[in-house]
This record gives structure tokens, C-alpha cells and sequence, in this order.
């Protein structure tokens, strides 16, 4: 009898001690940021659905569940102190057709800072296509519309995977997306292409996933993403989101998946 009391204390004290941390563990897995990698997505101007395709790029990185979102349409306003706060910023942000619009000084060096001190930096479509009187933007950016640039309808887009090594498109496939695809680009030698698109009104391959590194920083673009329906493709999310995990962190883990929104 006394054996058994012994071992029901026993066992009353081990619940009471693990308690603590079965709720601590709760905790930890509820609304918990601390391990998720932080995004500064940038918004309120585009020549492009902004006020569409903003919300669901936010769903779209928050659904993934290892990435935590911030929004701002102010991006002019912010500065290296805004920046380091975060992982890695998402471009959703231009001024088109005012392409000769220039930042505050303390946001141009702020953002161009944080790159290179190991920021990650996310482009698609047109969100490139910004800043053409700041020459140390165009280092760090590809992909945007030039002179020769055109496009013809949105339509499938078929989309390749040229550089199977890379963290981003390693055990990835090719998709189609539909899509408006940009002839002729702008087109940065110190960007590595690592797949490319053609679709039937241009049957010759353009560039469409490309990456570099500034200093100790990552820049991803790709130049798909015209609109809701083209973001919403399972094939683009899951793009998007190994691209942005690399710039933010310099690899890509085995649970990035995609996640309709």
C-alpha cells in the first residue's frame, strides 16, 4: 500500500514539473515570431494591381507559416534603422511612369546598406522597373523595361528550370503560369539566370529567375507576377517563396512549401 501511495506522488510530481512546459511549449508555437524569418514588404505604388496583389503576396509568405510579414506604402520614409529590423525586404513598389523618382537620401543608403551588410532583397515583374536616375540601384537590380522591352497578351507562360544546383530551383520543376511575359528586359551581367520563359507570342526564352550577391547580401527576381491570378499559380508561390527564404537566409528548407491563399 504504501509502494502504491509512493508511486502515485511519484507521478502527481512529474505532472506538476512537466505542466510548465507543455504550456511553455503551447506558447511557444502560438503566434510565436522570434524564429520566423521577418519581411518588409513595400507597397502603395505600382503601375501594376497593387492594392490587389499586395494582400495576397502578404497571405501567400504568412500562410507558408516560417515567415512574418510588415507592410508599408511608405517606404520613402524609412531608413538603415527600418531596414535592419528585418531579414529581408519584398518589393511590391515603383513610381512608373515617373521612372526618374529618387528616394530621401537616408532611404537610398539605408536600403543599399542593408544589402550590403547581408540584407535579403525580393523583386517581381515590374517592381524592378524604379529608380533609373540612381545608378547604384541599377547594380543591384535586373529585369527592368527598356526601350526594346515589349510584351504581348497574358497568356501560358512555360517556365523553365536552367541551374538545378542553386538552393532556390534545386528539386524544382518547371511550370506554366499564366502570365504576361516581357520581351527583351533589362539585363545585368552580374545576375545569374537560373530558368527562363517563353510562352507562344514569344517563342524565344527569356530570362525569368535570377539571382546575385551584393557584398553580403542576396537579391532574387524573377519576372513573373503580373497580377492576382499569376501570384495565386502554385508554381510562382512556390518560387516566391524559396527565393525570398534565400535572400533572407542564404538557403532554402525542406519545409518551404507553397500554400494557396
Amino acid at each position: 500500500m504504501k509502494k502504491r501511495c509512493l508511486a502515485h506522488k511519484l507521478i502527481l510530481l512529474l505532472l506538476i514539473i512537466a505542466a510548465p512546459v507543455n504550456e511553455l511549449i503551447a506558447g511557444g508555437n502560438d503566434g510565436d515570431t522570434s524564429s520566423k524569418i521577418r519581411l518588409l514588404l513595400i507597397s502603395g505604388s505600382n503601375n501594376h494591381e497593387w492594392k490587389e496583389t499586395s494582400p495576397i503576396l502578404e497571405s501567400v509568405f504568412t500562410d507558408a507559416g516560417c515567415f512574418s510579414v510588415d507592410v508599408t506604402e511608405n517606404p520613402d520614409t524609412l531608413c538603415y534603422d527600418d531596414f535592419s529590423t528585418y531579414d529581408a525586404v519584398v518589393s511590391n513598389w515603383n513610381s512608373w511612369p515617373d521612372n526618374d523618382v529618387r528616394w530621401p537620401l537616408d532611404a537610398e543608403d539605408g536600403l543599399l546598406k542593408f544589402v550590403k551588410n547581408g540584407g535579403g532583397l525580393v523583386f517581381f515583374h515590374a517592381s524592378s522597373s524604379v529608380f533609373y536616375a540612381w545608378p547604384e540601384f541599377k547594380q543591384i537590380s535586373t529585369g527592368a523595361w527598356i526601350e526594346n522591352t515589349k510584351h504581348g497578351k497574358p497568356g501560358m507562360v512555360h517556365v523553365e528550370i536552367n541551374e538545378s544546383d542553386h538552393p532556390i530551383t534545386k528539386g524544382i520543376n518547371g511550370f506554366i503560369v499564366f502570365d504576361e511575359l516581357w520581351e527583351n528586359a533589362e539585363k545585368n551581367p552580374d545576375f545569374k539566370v537560373l530558368g527562363t520563359a517563353w510562352s507562344e507570342q514569344c517563342e524565344e526564352k527569356q530570362p525569368a529567375i535570377m539571382v546575385a550577391e551584393v557584398e553580403e547580401g542576396r537579391i532574387f527576381h524573377t519576372i513573373l507576377g503580373h497580377d492576382v491570378r499569376a501570384i495565386r499559380n502554385a508554381g510562382l508561390n512556390t518560387l516566391l517563396l524559396r527565393g525570398t527564404e534565400w535572400a533572407a537566409t542564404g538557403k532554402v528548407s525542406k519545409n518551404t512549401s507553397m500554400k494557396r491563399p
